[in-house]
């Protein structure tokens, strides 16, 4: 260990936590006494100025390759927890409140997307200079979605793109009254708890209207949604007919004792492989059971061949990125639960509890006393003991599977948390080692870092015809980041202040230190009004042309914003 490289001849002298610091140190030994004595309080869960200074000697380029792996290992990190647990929890969600299309992409979806950024908004609220964290990220991941995010969209979509009037205006007028509030609290100069409640308020307003405007739809979706479960429900009947003729077969049919209408029979499942059965009418079904049933061992030799024909399909990226996150999956894998019925296993169940639990009151109240985590652990045995006794058989997952699904989501955003602490003493360690602006950073390391899985999923939505919806599924997602990652973050910092917060942007005495965030501020505003003009000019269509417009102008504003960016930090200085 480095401890014995701290020595006190370096104590009396007063140093902070800046480059200027560490490059004024002769020695690697005073280094070490500076990044231990010093920058613990920049950091909230890993001091990577330790990992630089006292684990690795002060190589910079060592730091850059091993932080920067790390910093790779968080991203994907947060992607996999968002797109494997949380995003199906939520589904579990909508399915047992019988929730429409409409409302779940501008509530649980959008928080399903925007989570990330709203947790990383809430964590930075706790460093130094969080709020330009705050403003770089959340402007920046919005700036560049509605303009590289729907130019990826306009190019996938094979059909032309022609937005509702109504629900363009809404989407898009949403967005620039959420900037311009922010504007009006930068005017004021401070944000008082009122503030930070008022932009939940206005969310609450935004999906109030979309209730309101698509009443009719909703009402309609919940009643085509009771016709399709009857008619499962009937269909169900017909193969537990053909299952007791095909008895010799060893098929299993797992059916709920429940009301028909209240829950949906499951479909028919093959003992060994596990098969699920296509729905399909007529002698047509009997058909396919006995031909299923002949091909099972071939499927069962099949099944090996197609997962060596996907991993040699694969990019080197991919291949790459799998073997990096195979360790974390695994850590995932103990600490929470599969949320999909089909994933179920008996024996994940049992164990995620004990460490999860432990993890969880680590994170929630940062290393308590060792009691806490005693309680923590009888908790855990004994929800392990409780799942043990409860459920069925192996692949069966419980009665209350439910809400073994909602322990997902509040895990899911444990792990998040924690994530996104991680990243922030990431950024925050390079901000100080390269002394650039911590706006710049979130609008470029942090912005980009979370917005890229949503990319992924726009693009595959825009293939699949359904562009329309990956556009509001953009406007939505940055609303939810906008007004409730704000506000949850201004709010927490009006309680650690027990007040207001400054919030200067237009102050001429701090105008310099400012720029940043009133640049993207501004250009996220414009990039909007842009956007507002040239779809109505085009009859709310939105062409290619339209968005490469966008595009350009955002790429304009990158390399301008990139340039003074490191001539105030590298030249100037």
């Amino acid at each position: 260990m480095y401890w014995h490289q701290v020595e006190s001849p370096y104590e009396p002298k007063i140093f902070t936590c800046q480059k200027s610091d560490f490059m004024q140190a002769s020695e690697h030994s005073q280094q070490c006494f500076i990044a231990q004595q010093y920058c613990q309080h920049d950091f909230l869960y890993f001091n990577y100025s330790i990992l630089s200074y006292c684990w690795l000697n002060g190589s910079i380029m060592t730091t850059l390759i091993v932080s920067g792996f790390v910093g790779y290992q968080v991203y994907n990190g947060i992607s996999e927890v968002i797109k494997e647990y949380l995003i199906p929890s939520l589904e579990a969600v909508k399915v047992r409140f019988e929730i429409s299309e409409i409302m779940a992409g501008v509530t649980l979806l959008a928080f399903g997307n925007g989570a990330g950024d709203v947790l990383t908004a809430l964590v930075a609220s706790s460093y130094p200079g969080g709020i330009d964290y705050n403003i770089g990220a959340t402007m920046g991941a919005g700036f560049f979605l509605c303009s590289i995010g729907v130019y990826l969209i306009t190019k996938t979509s094979k059909s032309q793109i022609k937005m509702d009037p109504v629900h363009f205006w809404r989407n898009v007028g949403f967005q620039l009254i959420s900037i311009f509030v922010i504007m009006v609290f930068g005017v004021i100069g401070q944000i008082s708890y009122f503030s930070s409640i008022s932009l939940t308020v206005l969310y609450l307003i935004l999906v109030s209207l979309v209730y309101y405007q698509e009443r009719d739809k909703i009402i309609k979706s919940r009643k085509d949604s009771l016709g399709e479960r009857v008619q499962t429900v009937n269909e169900a009947k017909y193969d537990l007919e053909i299952a007791q003729k095909f008895d010799d077969m060893k098929l299993i049919f797992l059916w709920d004792k429940k009301s028909d209408i209240e829950q949906a029979a499951k479909p028919v499942k093959w003992a060994n492989p596990l098969i699920r059965l296509n729905y399909v009418s007529g002698d047509t079904r009997v058909k396919m059971l006995a031909k299923k049933f002949r091909s099972t061992v071939k499927l069962t030799m099949a099944n090996l061949d197609t997962q060596k024909q996907k991993w040699e399909k694969l990019s080197l990226h991919e291949k790459v990125r799998a073997i990096i996150i195979y360790p974390l999956q695994m850590i995932l894998k103990f600490t929470l639960p599969k949320p999909q019925e089909d994933q179920f296993d008996k024996n994940q169940a049992l164990i995620f509890p004990i460490p999860g639990s432990v993890f969880f009151v680590s994170v929630v109240f940062s290393f308590p006393d060792w009691w806490v985590y005693f309680l923590a652990l009888m908790f855990g045995f004994g929800i392990s003991i409780f799942i043990n006794t409860t459920t069925p058989s192996q692949r069966s997952p419980p009665q209350y599977f439910f809400y073994i699904q909602l322990y997902c989501i509040l895990g899911s955003l444990v792990w998040i948390f924690f994530l996104s602490g991680l990243l922030i003493d990431f950024l925050q360690f390079w901000a100080i080692i390269t002394e650039l602006n911590k706006t710049f950073l979130g609008f470029s390391l942090i912005a980009m870092g979370n917005v890229l899985p949503d990319c992924i999923t726009l693009v595959s939505l825009a293939e699949e015809g359904y562009a329309i919806m990956a556009l509001n599924g953009i406007y939505f997602g940055q609303m939810f980041t906008n007004l409730i990652g704000f506000s949850v973050a201004f709010l927490k910092q009006n309680f650690v202040n027990s007040g207001p917060i400054k919030f200067n942007l237009f102050s001429i005495i701090d105008i310099e230190q400012n720029a940043f965030k009133l640049m993207v501020i501004l250009a996220a505003f414009l990039n909007l009004i842009f956007t507002l003009i040239m779809v109505v000019r085009n009859h709310y269509i939105i062409t290619k042309y339209i968005a490469k417009v966008l595009t350009i102008f955002y790429c304009i504003f990158f390399i301008l914003s990139s340039l003074s960016a490191f001539y105030h930090s590298w030249i100037k200085k």
